[in-house]
């Protein structure tokens, strides 16, 4: 791990405190993720739990043709899914992977699992990000059942705009098909539906938020 990698960690989780952040670096490694590249594989046995420091990870179930997107990891947070499949030998229901270049910190199961009972401030970060992935599955849920696709698509694209920071979104039509497990034919439909009425701009491969 170089100093530039360990500066990130400190200034990303500053409020764990020197002796974990010591802790941390010596024992965790950073890992570099372009678009597209997975973090976890569906199947695979967890051997490491990710902390997004830069970047952004996309969370999502996979049956034959079917993907369901679960939630986002953002930079600071950890995948909470990865630590409730280390104290078994199962390969895990998910795959994540990067949805920009991404940094990640992987700390071994080991340490977390230790970490846990050694530090408050760990056990207390695993627990706030418990529940913050539960509201968003919740949330999830909700989006398919109680929502139609028009509003799920809104809903999807504002998301996107809060982790860019930017009301202006690079993404195809495809790709916003496959996150909600439908076609882009109808993704490509109800788009311009919502160009017609001014909730959206389409710039190419680019979809501006004005609502």
């Amino acid at each position: 791990m170089n100093e530039f990698q360990r500066d990130i960690i400190r200034t990303c989780l500053a409020d764990l405190g020197k002796d974990l952040l010591n802790e941390i670096m010596e024992y965790g490694r950073v890992k570099t993720l372009m678009p597209e590249d997975f973090l976890i594989r569906q199947g695979q046995l967890v051997k490491d739990l990710p902390i997004v420091l830069r970047g952004t990870v996309k969370v999502f179930t996979q049956a034959d043709d079917f993907q369901f997107l679960l939630y986002y990891i953002y930079p600071g947070f950890t995948c909470i899914s990865s630590f409730a499949h280390m104290f078994g030998e199962k390969g895990i229901n998910f795959s994540g992977v990067a949805d920009e270049e991404s940094l990640i910190l992987l700390i071994p199961i080991q340490k977390a699992r230790e970490w846990m009972l050694k530090y408050t401030v760990f056990n207390a970060m695993i627990l706030d990000e418990y529940q913050r992935q539960y509201n968003d599955l919740l949330e999830a849920t909700k989006q398919v059942i109680c929502y139609n696709l028009e509003d799920r698509i809104l809903n999807y694209l504002k998301t996107r705009a809060s982790i860019l920071k930017s009301t202006t979104i690079s993404i195809s039509h495809q790709h916003i098909a496959t996150d909600l497990a439908t076609s882009r034919e109808v993704v490509s439909r109800i788009l311009k539906k919502m160009e017609k009425e001014e909730k959206i701009v389409q710039l190419g491969r680019q979809i501006k938020l004005i609502c």
